[in-house]
């Protein structure tokens, strides 16, 4: 018989994967990752103790996937061989991520706008995996023209 994993075990299970493979890269913001995603787990634990939802918690930890490229673009350091590790982890434990993610890119690129902070999030988050792509300069201008339209 086979258990069909929830979200929250499908999101669980790329932070699990990511933080251990992380480990290994000789970074601070490496480390200062590893040690957040033991705390951040010593919470869960505690929230789902106390009649917590698993839908919560898969909500902040799919919004933290979301947020966690800008964060080590700003930091610098290793951030790509990090956000490497990520997208790895992604793909192994939670490929609809990126399907769903692209099915909505393309409906806020074809109504040019960004609705909402969740939207906004992804846009910037396609732009940071076009970084340093050369061939992608068309699309990654076009999202900055969004981004800059939702901040004015």
């Amino acid at each position: 018989m086979t258990t069909t994993k929830t979200k929250y075990d499908k999101l669980f299970a790329v932070y699990e994967e990511y933080t251990r493979a992380i480990a290994g890269v000789n970074d601070p913001m490496a480390a200062m990752l590893c040690a957040s995603w033991e705390a951040t787990k010593r919470t869960y634990e505690q929230a789902l103790a106390s009649g917590g939802k698993t839908s919560q918690l898969a909500a902040g930890m799919e919004q933290g996937l979301r947020e966690l490229p800008m964060a080590l673009r700003a930091e610098g350091g290793k951030h790509a061989e990090i956000l490497g590790i990520l997208h790895r982890a992604i793909a192994t434990h939670l490929p609809e991520f990126f399907k769903h993610d692209a099915a909505l890119l393309a409906a806020i690129v074809e109504r040019s706008k960004i609705r909402n902070a969740r939207e906004y999030y992804l846009v910037r988050h396609r732009i940071d995996a076009l970084e340093g792509d050369a061939g992608a300069l068309a699309e990654r201008d076009l999202l900055y023209q969004l981004i800059d339209r939702f901040e004015s």
